[in-house]
């Protein structure tokens, strides 16, 4: 089965952009959780980030859909956006 251009271009929208956002969520939750000092924290939490793109470009291309690819990537950002809430508000 071929991929429309639309399908291929809307995984490339949601790999690149989707993929920024995830990484950058994920990022927030490392810098929350790690026990240590802010600034090595967000050092480390910003280095694992490129890991989590990559995971996130890759699962952009594997969906079986591009709505599936959007709404993966959508529903991690949303949980890691509310892990990252609620390690921060306590």
């Amino acid at each position: 089965m071929r991929n429309s251009p639309d399908s291929i271009a809307s995984r490339t929208t949601a790999a690149i952009v989707g993929g920024y956002i995830v990484a950058n969520t994920v990022a927030f939750v490392i810098a929350a959780a790690m026990p240590m000092n802010e600034t090595d924290a967000v050092l480390t939490a910003m280095q694992a980030s490129y890991l989590f793109y990559a995971i996130a470009v890759l699962w952009a291309f594997t969906a079986k859909t591009a709505r599936v690819a959007w709404l993966g990537l959508s529903g991690t950002a949303l949980v890691t956006l509310l892990i990252w809430a609620r390690l921060r508000l306590g």
